[in-house]
């Protein structure tokens, strides 16, 4: 393992929610870690397969990824407004999902459960404080 993948180990470690490669490559980068874009892209491939990182596609053509290791098992809710991910928690869901496992003599390895959603304020009311806080946070580094 070189010296900037064990960077980005620690530096992905360091994350308690989901980031993309660009946002991993600015955190080098400010830290000044001489790393390219491509660089960053083709660790992040690297510590996903070895186990370190997982990586989602939620449908936007971002693919995101979030630590793998000391990370308790959790679901996903994508808003297909605000773009915002929720992770969550609901011991019906899993209990459910093993029901329909059992019920079709299969054994489950691992899964993983994604669900779209519309955001509510967005279409009421023409705002949404996820929105908003993404876009200030855009901003704020310089994306977009």
């Amino acid at each position: 393992m070189t010296g900037q993948r064990r960077t980005m180990v620690r530096a992905a470690m360091a994350q308690s929610g989901h980031f993309t490669a660009e946002e991993m490559h600015r955190w080098l980068s400010r830290d000044g870690e001489p790393v390219s874009l491509a660089t960053v892209y083709r660790g992040l491939a690297v510590l996903e397969e070895a186990a370190v990182v997982e990586g989602h596609d939620f449908a936007d053509g971002t693919r995101r990824y979030e630590r793998a290791v000391d990370r308790e098992h959790h679901d996903h809710m994508v808003c297909v407004d605000c773009r915002a991910v929720i992770e969550f928690t609901n011991d019906r869901i899993e209990e459910l999902q093993q029901q329909v496992v059992d019920d079709h003599g299969f054994t489950m390895q691992d899964h993983s459960l994604t669900l779209f959603v519309e955001c509510k304020a967005w279409h009421a009311e023409g705002s949404c404080s996820r929105r908003e806080e993404r876009e200030a946070r855009r901003k704020a580094s310089g994306i977009g």
